[in-house]
């Protein structure tokens, strides 16, 4: 018997259990039944069991029964007789409120055949909260606890129930279960070990996946080199099995840290097996885990060995490269892989970090780049060389070599004819080097543009550019280069006979300003209808109609002569009246601007009195006022603008000579009788006769022709210079020539040197 509470007791007899209830009587009427006791016993519940019941206790909601055998105690044997059966050892159950056994633990106790049901008891231990009851029996005392996690763990372990044993020993680490109260019993090396079995079992049967997902679960992630050994040992399992796959993603790359060889291994593996994966381990791994160098050369051989028909493999393996060359600081190597995939703003890397010497070799990748980019196989010549990868040739020729890049593009004309297209438009001077080459490239794909760049350019080879265009017909350049060439008969023929365009003959000829070409047109009109007429109505005065109307065969018809004459005749008066017009008005403007000049000359010129003498370097106020020899002192201005006393510039039998006895009268000349005739009245007259005087004295000292010393010594000086230059006659011609423009100048700004008295 085993009281659950101070109402319920649980009772045990033979092989039937009881669970006996007291409750209170009510309804008690008559004093007999209130002298009665006020509980009675309920039976609430009543099993039978096949076994016999020794003893019943309770833990916590389940019933703990102490079992012996079954209800049977006789058997029958091998001769049909019945005997007493054998003693059994006693099972100590578990059942639950529902009456269902679940769990059972066999007591195997010494000399337990000889022992019978009534031999065996169960008794709980009397301490406080405590979980332990004693089974007894008249040999043994064997204590009785409820089973723990490490038990548990054990148990099943024993029956290779790894799976089960790992999930209640996380469930107790994580507070969650029935052995929540017990997480602490299992220590983690054992963690480990039933993790590794629970792996190992799966590795067993093939299920390499689930296996690596348990081995992450279950080894140590510490700095303890034991950790690093656990999960090599494993790493090279999983190698043995062909599924370094499946353990590769979860493999520790800090603590704890592997060999190189490990990492090595795996990267291996799955660079033959898996490029995607191998791209992400790369990406996640830091690269001081393996040996990058290694792992490049191996990736190098991989790739070259891929077949065609593996695209996406290959290019995931080229990310991959390109990011292992950037890790082993090779952008030259890594740009490489990055231009054959068309990575988006590659180029724009290289001009923010500088790298234009990894690219210098790299010119026709750059350019299949840019067709990659434009994704128009029609593009126009504009736009395919303003892509941004010719862009970055044509912009760094400092970094990138215009030779280089040409030399690498040879192979691929048409790159290069966009190249050197683009390098014109930025300097021509860079692109003169292939200049023969160019225009050979504008003959191929472009012939319209082919006249401009022989207009526009003189860096090429005359022969070579007439040799191109007569290998490909195009007449209208054949017909510009031999005319730089001097050729012109040549190319006035070409004209005439393969493009038969008389304006166009007609230009030609005007351009080359050679009367021979005139005559050569002329001579091949004079029996060609429509280049007569042409000549007429096109060549003007320089085809001189006279002549080609001469050269005209009597017995020629010409439709359409009437009207070229009438226009020949028209044009004609037309320039008569216009040179009768121009020739009126040059007349009118050298008039004017010979009064101008007129005027000018007869006009002063104002100095200041403080200003000095450039001859004694005194102020030429100093020596103007009367001395007793002289009457009146004055200086004089020469039209270059240097002022000079007038005694010392000229000879004193000049100054005699020129010099009026008073400022007032004058006796030479008409001025002399002018002033005799007129009587002064006032200050007007007063300065009227003076300036007449200075006039007067001007006029006579023009006739001595005086010189400015200062532009007198200059010249010598310039004429010394010139004679002992040690230059030849023609080269001083030549110099000459070429100084006229300075020197008209230096005499507009100087002119003629005249003296003027003021």
């Amino acid at each position: 018997m085993h009281w659950r509470d101070c109402r319920t007791l649980v009772v045990g007899w033979a092989d039937y259990v009881q669970v006996v209830v007291l409750r209170e009587r009510t309804g008690m009427q008559s004093p007999v039944d209130a002298s009665g006791p006020s509980l009675y016993a309920e039976i609430s519940v009543l099993f039978r069991t096949d076994f016999v019941v020794c003893g019943l206790a309770q833990h916590r909601d389940h019933l703990l029964v102490l079992s012996y055998g079954d209800s049977t105690t006789t058997a029958v044997d091998a001769n049909g007789q019945q005997r007493v059966r054998d003693a059994q050892p006693p099972e100590l159950r578990m059942i639950s409120r529902d009456l269902e056994e679940e769990a059972s633990d066999v007591l195997a106790l010494d000399g337990f055949p000889l022992l019978q049901p009534n031999d065996y008891a169960l008794a709980h231990c009397a301490a406080a909260n405590s979980d332990c009851w004693f089974v007894l029996s008249p040999k043994q005392l064997v204590s009785v606890r409820p089973r723990g996690l490490h038990d548990h763990v054990q148990w099943l372990a024993e029956r290779a129930d790894y799976k089960q044993a790992l999930n209640d020993i996380e469930d107790a680490r994580n507070n969650v279960g029935r052995w929540a109260s017990s997480r602490d019993e299992v220590r983690d090396t054992e963690y480990q070990t039933i993790g590794e079995a629970h792996a190992q079992a799966l590795m067993d049967i093939g299920d390499t996946h689930e296996a690596a997902l348990v081995c992450a679960r279950v080894l140590p992630r510490t700095a303890d080199p034991e950790a690093a050994v656990a999960w090599e040992t494993w790493v090279f399992a999983f190698a043995e099995a062909h599924a370094l796959h499946d353990i590769a993603p979860h493999l520790p790359t800090g603590e704890p840290q592997l060999t190189s060889t490990a990492y090595e291994m795996v990267l291996a593996f799955l660079l033959a097996t898996d490029t995607e994966q191998f791209r992400q381990l790369v990406l996640e791994w830091p690269p001081s885990l393996y040996n990058a160098y290694s792992v490049v050369l191996a990736a190098e051989d991989r790739l070259q060995k891929m077949d065609a028909s593996e695209i996406e493999a290959s290019q995931q393996l080229a990310r991959t490269m390109a990011l292992l060359y950037d890790r082993l600081n090779q952008p030259s190597k890594s740009l490489r892989f990055y231009l054959e995939l068309f990575e988006p703003e590659i180029l724009d890397r290289v001009r923010r970090e500088n790298l234009f010497d990894a690219v210098r070799d790299k010119a026709e990748l750059i350019m299949c780049y840019d067709d990659h980019m434009l994704n128009d196989n029609d593009a126009q010549l504009s736009e395919r060389s303003q892509a941004s990868g010719v862009q970055l040739l044509t912009d760094n020729t400092d970094a990138i070599p215009s030779a280089s890049v040409v030399k690498q593009l040879v192979k691929s004309p048409e790159h290069l004819y966009v190249y050197l297209h683009a390098l014109r438009g930025r300097d021509a001077h860079l692109s003169a080097p292939f200049a023969d080459l160019q225009l050979e490239l504008y003959a191929e794909y472009d012939p319209h543009l082919l006249l401009g760049f022989l207009r526009t350019s003189s860096a090429y080879t005359f022969d070579r550019a007439l040799e191109v265009c007569e290998e490909r017909a195009l007449v209208p350049e054949m017909v510009y280069i031999l005319g730089r060439m001097g050729d012109n008969h040549r190319a006035l023929m070409l004209i005439i006979d393969r493009l038969r365009d008389v304006p166009r003959a007609i230009e030609f000829a005007r351009e080359q300003g050679d009367p021979a070409l005139w005559n050569d047109l002329v001579m091949y009109a004079r029996d060609k209808p429509e280049f007569i007429v042409g000549l007429l109505e096109l060549g003007g005065a320089s085809a001189r109609p006279t002549r080609v109307i001469r050269a005209i065969p009597p017995a020629l018809r010409v439709p359409g002569i009437r009207r070229a004459l009438a226009r020949v005749l028209h044009d004609h008066h037309l320039q008569v009246d216009l040179s009768t017009d121009c020739r009126r008005i040059l007349d009118r403007d050298c008039d004017v601007l010979s009064d101008r000049l007129r005027r000018l000359q007869h006009q002063g010129i104002s100095s200041d009195g403080a200003q000095l003498c450039l001859a004694c370097q005194q102020p030429l106020e100093e020596q103007m006022a009367p001395s007793a020899n002289t009457h009146s002192r004055s200086a004089l201005a020469f039209w270059c603008g240097h002022v000079f006393h007038d005694a010392c510039v000229l000879l004193p039998e000049v100054l005699s000579k020129t010099q009026l006895p008073s400022p007032f009268a004058s006796s030479v000349g008409l001025g002399a009788s002018k002033l005799k005739s007129r009587v002064v009245r006032g200050p007007r007259d007063q300065r009227a006769m003076l300036t007449q005087a200075k006039l007067d004295r001007s006029m006579l000292i023009r006739q001595f022709a005086p010189a400015c010393p200062v532009c007198a010594e200059y010249d010598q000086q310039i004429a010394h210079q010139t004679t002992h230059s040690g230059w030849s006659p023609s080269e001083r011609r030549d110099r000459d020539q070429a100084s006229e423009p300075t020197e008209s100048a230096s005499k507009n700004e100087l002119p003629p040197m005249q003296s003027l008295q003021i």
